[in-house]
């Protein structure tokens, strides 16, 4: 998988998520704290997430990019803002409407209980999620206040993980991190578009 279709992955807006069809299925718990999480992720990809009242941001970074990808998340809205910073060059800012059910931006989405793990020594629930047809499904280990520490996903047919914490720091976070940059300028991508981006096509 390319790098940018990883960045992609992480950001954790690329998966398709429908609801599974088991009586056991549950909502999965949304982050209910100010937080910012350091974590890895494959091919040498860097990431870090923080949230607050209910939005999220995700800096991808890793040695193949030529900068940073940045998403923007509003978990009760539908859109997304990719921020895209090229030293030397202008940023690059996209917005787009993601279809119904895809991951951070769908409040909706549930999942079945799994079991329980720890991951940078804070104890987590493990949730299963189904993703698109003829994948495997999403399994994610989320703290009792709504914390992804860890991601595994069905990549060329084998299982690995896409995000992993290291650090974990509940702590208020500066809402002007969770705001578009002063003079960028966001061009609209409409939906339809979507699948132009890499590892976002159904």
């Amino acid at each position: 998988m390319r790098s940018l279709e990883i960045a992609a992955l992480v950001l954790g807006v690329g998966m398709s998520f429908d609801a599974l069809a088991a009586t056991a299925a549950e909502p999965l718990p949304l982050p209910a704290v100010d937080y910012r999480v350091r974590a890895k992720a494959p091919q040498g990809s860097q990431i870090d997430v923080a949230h607050h009242e209910g939005r999220l941001r995700m800096d991808v970074s890793n040695e193949v990019l030529l900068g940073t990808m940045t998403g923007l998340v509003d978990l009760g809205q539908s859109e997304v803002v990719f921020i895209v910073a090229v030293p030397g060059m202008d940023t690059i800012a996209v917005r787009t409407t993601l279809p119904t059910g895809y991951s951070f931006a769908d409040a909706a989405r549930e999942g079945t209980r799994a079991g329980a793990d720890k991951v940078a020594g804070e104890p987590c629930d493990l949730w299963q999620v189904a993703v698109k047809a003829g994948q495997g499904p999403l399994e994610s280990c989320i703290t009792s206040d709504g914390i992804v520490l860890r991601s595994t996903a069905v990549v060329d047919g084998k299982p690995t993980v896409i995000f992993e914490a290291l650090e974990l720091e509940r702590a208020a976070q500066d809402p002007a991190r969770f705001a578009l940059p002063k003079g960028v300028k966001v061009n609209k991508l409409p939906a339809s578009m979507l699948g132009l981006l890499p590892g976002f096509s159904r």
